[in-house]
């Protein structure tokens, strides 16, 4: 199977975690530019967004929770999104973890449009401020506690990696300060440091 990424990618690199933490040795990275509509991607996905996963049958699934979910379904023995006794719970904090990518991805979209004086102080403004309610919701949450690792933990590493890589100047750890400290130690697992982006 082919995986489908951007070194930079949130996204792709929650997907790529599961991949190593779970240690699947039968899908190989391939590093994409979605912004050059490369033909591969496109037909794979003809929206061209990443990740995408290219089956060994040709079929392609794209959307980073199709795929985590069959990653879970075909070698995570279901571990991932099936803890019944806790499962809505779980499943709105994935939720929550997933907008704020989103959040987080559309906050550097907007600096990347002020090269052609076009950024918008309104949602720059939005943005950051989704950002910051979303990581005091996980301060006063029960998301890192504990020492298993989940799907939702892995996000939330991904995604706190991602601001201070993409936007180290919104303080985040002022109002989230006890998930600063957990990230401390989560983030010196393997898979992390493996999939760790680095432009």
């Amino acid at each position: 199977m082919q995986l489908l990424v951007s070194d930079a990618s949130p996204y792709a690199r929650w997907v790529r975690v599961v991949v190593s933490y779970y240690a699947i040795a039968d899908i190989r990275e391939i590093e994409v530019n979605p912004l050059e509509n490369g033909e591969q991607l496109i037909q794979a996905n003809p929206l061209g967004k990443i990740p995408c996963l290219i089956l060994n049958d040709g079929e392609a699934l794209f959307d980073s929770e199709v795929i985590l979910r069959y990653l879970d379904n075909q070698y995570c023995k279901e571990k991932l999104f099936n803890a019944a006794e806790l499962r809505w719970r779980h499943m709105t904090q994935f939720s929550l973890i997933k907008g704020l990518l989103d959040s987080a991805v559309a906050l550097r979209q907007e600096q990347m449009r002020e090269e052609e004086g076009v950024r918008s102080p309104f949602w720059t403004s939005r943005f950051e401020q989704a950002l910051l309610r979303g990581l005091t919701q996980i301060e006063l949450s029960s998301m890192t506690c504990g020492s298993e690792v989940t799907i939702q933990k892995m996000g939330l590493c991904c995604l706190l990696q991602y601001l201070d890589f993409r936007h180290p100047d919104l303080d985040w750890r002022r109002v989230a300060p006890a998930t600063a400290r957990w990230l401390l130690e989560f983030e010196t697992l393997d898979a992390i440091e493996q999939t760790k982006p680095n432009r």
